[in-house]
Protein backbone atom coordinates (compact mmCIF):
# COMPACT_ATOMS: atom_id res chain seq x y z
CA UNK A 1 0.00 0.00 0.00
CA UNK A 2 1.33 3.46 -1.29
CA UNK A 3 1.88 6.21 1.44
CA UNK A 4 -0.85 8.28 0.53
CA UNK A 5 -3.39 5.35 0.55
CA UNK A 6 -2.23 4.98 4.28
CA UNK A 7 -2.84 8.02 5.01
CA UNK A 8 -6.38 7.97 3.32
CA UNK A 9 -7.24 4.99 5.34
CA UNK A 10 -5.81 6.17 8.59
CA UNK A 11 -8.05 9.18 8.21
CA UNK A 12 -11.18 6.83 6.80
CA UNK A 13 -10.88 5.24 9.96
CA UNK A 14 -10.28 8.05 12.50
CA UNK A 15 -13.66 9.62 11.29
CA UNK A 16 -15.44 6.81 12.17
CA UNK A 17 -14.53 7.17 15.95
CA UNK A 18 -17.45 9.22 17.29
CA UNK A 19 -17.17 12.00 19.49
CA UNK A 20 -17.92 11.06 23.06
CA UNK A 21 -19.31 13.75 25.34
CA UNK A 22 -20.48 13.58 29.07
CA UNK A 23 -22.67 15.97 29.93
CA UNK A 24 -23.69 16.42 33.40
CA UNK A 25 -26.62 17.92 35.35
CA UNK A 26 -27.81 17.74 38.84
CA UNK A 27 -31.18 17.57 39.11
CA UNK A 28 -33.79 15.63 36.63
CA UNK A 29 -36.32 18.58 35.75
CA UNK A 30 -32.94 20.04 34.34
CA UNK A 31 -32.11 16.94 31.88
CA UNK A 32 -35.86 16.59 31.50
CA UNK A 33 -36.74 18.35 28.42
CA UNK A 34 -33.85 17.45 26.34
CA UNK A 35 -34.02 13.79 27.56
CA UNK A 36 -37.83 14.11 26.00
CA UNK A 37 -36.47 15.49 22.94
CA UNK A 38 -33.66 13.10 21.95
CA UNK A 39 -35.29 9.82 23.71
CA UNK A 40 -32.32 9.14 25.87
CA UNK A 41 -32.31 5.33 27.47
CA UNK A 42 -31.32 5.48 31.24
CA UNK A 43 -28.38 2.74 31.45
CA UNK A 44 -28.24 2.66 35.72
CA UNK A 45 -26.61 0.22 36.90
CA UNK A 46 -28.05 0.57 40.46
CA UNK A 47 -31.15 2.71 41.68
CA UNK A 48 -28.39 5.28 42.73
CA UNK A 49 -26.68 5.64 39.23
CA UNK A 50 -28.84 7.83 37.04
CA UNK A 51 -26.85 7.59 33.89
CA UNK A 52 -28.53 8.25 30.18
CA UNK A 53 -26.63 7.30 26.74
CA UNK A 54 -27.95 9.08 23.17
CA UNK A 55 -26.54 9.33 19.90
CA UNK A 56 -26.81 13.49 18.87
CA UNK A 57 -25.20 14.54 15.42
CA UNK A 58 -21.98 11.96 15.09
CA UNK A 59 -21.61 12.36 18.80
CA UNK A 60 -22.45 9.40 21.53
CA UNK A 61 -24.03 11.50 24.55
CA UNK A 62 -23.78 10.29 27.89
CA UNK A 63 -25.49 11.99 30.89
CA UNK A 64 -25.18 11.82 34.12
CA UNK A 65 -27.26 13.24 36.83
CA UNK A 66 -25.11 14.13 39.69
CA UNK A 67 -27.67 15.48 42.64
CA UNK A 68 -27.28 18.57 44.32
CA UNK A 69 -24.19 20.44 46.12
CA UNK A 70 -20.78 19.81 46.41
CA UNK A 71 -21.13 16.42 48.74
CA UNK A 72 -23.41 14.60 45.95
CA UNK A 73 -21.66 16.02 42.80
CA UNK A 74 -18.46 15.12 44.31
CA UNK A 75 -19.15 11.66 45.08
CA UNK A 76 -20.46 11.02 41.35
CA UNK A 77 -17.34 11.79 39.94
CA UNK A 78 -15.79 8.75 39.72
CA UNK A 79 -18.60 7.17 38.18
CA UNK A 80 -19.22 10.51 35.52
CA UNK A 81 -15.74 9.70 34.17
CA UNK A 82 -15.55 5.74 34.27
CA UNK A 83 -15.66 5.91 30.48
CA UNK A 84 -13.07 8.53 29.39
CA UNK A 85 -14.73 11.04 27.52
CA UNK A 86 -13.41 13.52 24.61
CA UNK A 87 -15.24 16.20 26.72
CA UNK A 88 -17.62 17.36 29.46
CA UNK A 89 -20.18 19.52 29.31
CA UNK A 90 -20.90 21.03 32.95
CA UNK A 91 -24.48 21.96 32.46
CA UNK A 92 -27.80 22.95 34.69
CA UNK A 93 -29.30 25.82 35.97
CA UNK A 94 -28.21 28.32 37.60
CA UNK A 95 -29.31 31.52 39.84
CA UNK A 96 -28.67 35.24 38.06
CA UNK A 97 -26.44 37.74 39.90
CA UNK A 98 -26.62 40.40 37.07
CA UNK A 99 -29.59 41.96 36.31
CA UNK A 100 -29.24 41.68 32.52
CA UNK A 101 -29.93 37.72 32.99
CA UNK A 102 -33.55 37.12 32.85
CA UNK A 103 -34.63 33.39 32.85
CA UNK A 104 -34.09 31.30 30.05
CA UNK A 105 -30.34 33.10 29.29
CA UNK A 106 -28.01 30.92 28.31
CA UNK A 107 -24.47 31.33 30.13
CA UNK A 108 -21.05 29.74 29.24
CA UNK A 109 -18.63 30.59 31.93
CA UNK A 110 -14.82 31.30 31.34
CA UNK A 111 -14.10 30.44 35.24
CA UNK A 112 -15.85 29.39 38.22
CA UNK A 113 -14.71 30.37 41.16
CA UNK A 114 -15.90 28.86 45.19
CA UNK A 115 -17.31 31.38 47.36
CA UNK A 116 -14.36 32.62 49.47
CA UNK A 117 -12.56 32.90 46.09
CA UNK A 118 -9.71 30.88 47.13
CA UNK A 119 -9.93 28.60 43.63
CA UNK A 120 -10.69 29.35 40.61
CA UNK A 121 -10.56 26.99 37.59
CA UNK A 122 -11.61 28.11 34.03
CA UNK A 123 -13.06 26.28 30.97
CA UNK A 124 -11.44 25.22 28.02
CA UNK A 125 -11.10 27.77 25.64
CA UNK A 126 -11.94 26.12 22.21
CA UNK A 127 -15.27 25.07 24.26
CA UNK A 128 -16.67 27.92 25.23
CA UNK A 129 -15.33 30.34 21.82
CA UNK A 130 -17.40 27.61 20.07
CA UNK A 131 -20.46 27.83 22.26
CA UNK A 132 -20.65 31.42 22.13
CA UNK A 133 -20.58 30.83 18.52
CA UNK A 134 -23.58 28.41 18.89
CA UNK A 135 -25.51 31.56 21.08
CA UNK A 136 -24.64 31.23 24.56
CA UNK A 137 -23.76 34.49 26.54
CA UNK A 138 -19.88 34.20 28.04
CA UNK A 139 -20.22 35.05 31.38
CA UNK A 140 -16.60 36.03 33.25
CA UNK A 141 -17.77 34.29 36.80
CA UNK A 142 -20.09 31.32 37.65
CA UNK A 143 -20.02 31.10 41.78
CA UNK A 144 -19.80 27.78 43.13
CA UNK A 145 -21.76 27.86 46.58
CA UNK A 146 -22.14 25.32 49.08
CA UNK A 147 -25.72 26.62 50.14
CA UNK A 148 -28.57 27.81 47.87
CA UNK A 149 -28.25 31.66 47.46
CA UNK A 150 -32.34 32.08 48.30
CA UNK A 151 -32.69 36.02 48.18
CA UNK A 152 -32.34 38.81 46.07
CA UNK A 153 -30.54 40.84 48.70
CA UNK A 154 -28.02 37.95 48.93
CA UNK A 155 -27.44 37.57 45.02
CA UNK A 156 -27.19 41.73 45.22
CA UNK A 157 -23.69 40.83 47.77
CA UNK A 158 -22.61 38.73 45.30
CA UNK A 159 -22.92 40.51 42.36
CA UNK A 160 -19.81 42.11 42.27
CA UNK A 161 -18.04 38.41 42.13
CA UNK A 162 -19.99 36.99 40.06
CA UNK A 163 -22.25 36.45 37.08
CA UNK A 164 -24.45 33.66 38.29
CA UNK A 165 -24.01 31.10 41.27
CA UNK A 166 -24.88 27.60 41.33
CA UNK A 167 -23.67 24.48 43.62
CA UNK A 168 -21.98 22.03 41.58
CA UNK A 169 -19.88 23.39 38.54
CA UNK A 170 -16.44 23.70 40.55
CA UNK A 171 -16.39 20.22 41.64
CA UNK A 172 -17.43 18.82 38.10
CA UNK A 173 -14.77 21.03 36.48
CA UNK A 174 -12.36 20.13 38.95
CA UNK A 175 -12.46 16.06 38.51
CA UNK A 176 -12.21 16.44 34.80
CA UNK A 177 -9.47 18.40 34.78
CA UNK A 178 -7.62 15.79 36.97
CA UNK A 179 -8.26 13.72 34.18
CA UNK A 180 -7.20 16.12 32.04
CA UNK A 181 -10.58 15.80 30.39
CA UNK A 182 -11.66 19.06 28.24
CA UNK A 183 -14.60 20.33 30.02
CA UNK A 184 -16.88 23.94 29.47
CA UNK A 185 -19.52 24.92 32.23
CA UNK A 186 -22.74 26.04 30.43
CA UNK A 187 -26.05 26.89 32.36
CA UNK A 188 -29.43 28.36 31.95
CA UNK A 189 -30.73 30.99 34.08
CA UNK A 190 -33.76 29.93 36.32
CA UNK A 191 -34.51 32.68 38.81
CA UNK A 192 -33.22 36.23 37.80
CA UNK A 193 -31.11 38.44 40.43
CA UNK A 194 -34.15 40.38 41.69
CA UNK A 195 -35.96 36.91 42.83
CA UNK A 196 -36.96 35.64 45.70
CA UNK A 197 -36.60 31.92 46.06
CA UNK A 198 -39.96 30.86 47.57
CA UNK A 199 -38.70 28.07 49.14
CA UNK A 200 -35.78 27.15 52.53
CA UNK A 201 -34.29 25.09 49.28
CA UNK A 202 -31.32 23.75 51.28
CA UNK A 203 -33.69 21.67 52.95
CA UNK A 204 -35.45 20.02 50.74
CA UNK A 205 -32.86 17.90 49.50
CA UNK A 206 -32.51 14.31 50.43
CA UNK A 207 -28.46 12.81 51.09
CA UNK A 208 -28.68 11.61 47.80
CA UNK A 209 -29.09 15.29 46.66
CA UNK A 210 -32.31 15.03 45.07
CA UNK A 211 -35.18 16.71 45.32
CA UNK A 212 -37.65 15.63 48.72
CA UNK A 213 -41.37 15.66 47.30
CA UNK A 214 -42.05 15.41 51.17
CA UNK A 215 -40.34 18.03 52.39
CA UNK A 216 -41.41 20.22 49.79
CA UNK A 217 -45.39 19.55 50.72
CA UNK A 218 -44.13 19.93 54.17
CA UNK A 219 -42.49 23.50 53.98
CA UNK A 220 -46.00 24.52 52.04
CA UNK A 221 -48.25 23.12 54.40
CA UNK A 222 -46.25 25.85 56.83
CA UNK A 223 -46.13 28.43 54.75
CA UNK A 224 -49.15 28.01 51.75
CA UNK A 225 -48.92 31.68 50.14
CA UNK A 226 -45.75 30.65 48.73
CA UNK A 227 -47.34 28.30 46.56
CA UNK A 228 -47.78 30.82 43.84
CA UNK A 229 -43.90 31.72 44.01
CA UNK A 230 -43.32 28.10 43.61
CA UNK A 231 -45.34 28.10 40.88
CA UNK A 232 -43.76 30.98 38.95
CA UNK A 233 -40.25 29.28 39.86
CA UNK A 234 -41.52 25.98 37.94
CA UNK A 235 -42.57 27.62 35.27
CA UNK A 236 -39.27 29.77 34.90
CA UNK A 237 -37.59 26.66 35.51
CA UNK A 238 -39.04 24.53 32.99
CA UNK A 239 -38.34 27.78 30.38
CA UNK A 240 -35.14 27.84 31.01
CA UNK A 241 -34.41 23.90 30.93
CA UNK A 242 -36.27 23.44 27.50
CA UNK A 243 -34.19 26.43 26.28
CA UNK A 244 -30.95 24.25 27.67
CA UNK A 245 -31.79 21.30 25.80
CA UNK A 246 -32.31 22.98 22.20
CA UNK A 247 -28.78 24.79 23.28
CA UNK A 248 -27.52 21.62 23.81
CA UNK A 249 -28.48 19.98 21.11
CA UNK A 250 -27.39 22.16 18.78
CA UNK A 251 -24.26 23.11 20.35
CA UNK A 252 -23.06 19.32 20.72
CA UNK A 253 -24.33 18.89 16.73
CA UNK A 254 -21.72 21.29 15.87
CA UNK A 255 -18.72 19.93 17.82
CA UNK A 256 -19.60 16.99 16.34
CA UNK A 257 -19.61 18.12 12.48
CA UNK A 258 -16.12 19.83 13.20
CA UNK A 259 -13.35 18.02 15.40
CA UNK A 260 -11.95 19.35 18.25
CA UNK A 261 -8.94 21.64 17.70
CA UNK A 262 -5.86 18.98 19.20
CA UNK A 263 -3.10 21.70 18.95
CA UNK A 264 -5.42 24.17 20.46
CA UNK A 265 -6.01 21.64 23.42
CA UNK A 266 -6.19 23.77 26.61
CA UNK A 267 -7.04 21.76 29.92
CA UNK A 268 -9.28 23.21 32.53
CA UNK A 269 -6.52 24.90 34.59
CA UNK A 270 -6.31 26.95 38.14
CA UNK A 271 -5.92 30.29 37.40
CA UNK A 272 -4.88 30.98 41.14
Amino acid sequence: MSAQARLFAFFSAAREVNLKILVTFALENEFAPWRKLRRFQRVAVDSWDKTFVARVGDADVRVLLTGAGRLASQRAMDQAFSEMPDACIVSGLAGALKADYLPGRILAARTVANLPDTRVLRSDAELLSRAAKSGAKIADRILASDRVIATAAEKQQLAASGDAVDMESLWVLAAAAQRSVRAVVIRAISDAADADLPLEFDRIFDKRGKVSLVKVIGQLARKPRRIGGLLRLANDSERAAGALASFLDAYIESLSSQPLDEIAKAEALAVN
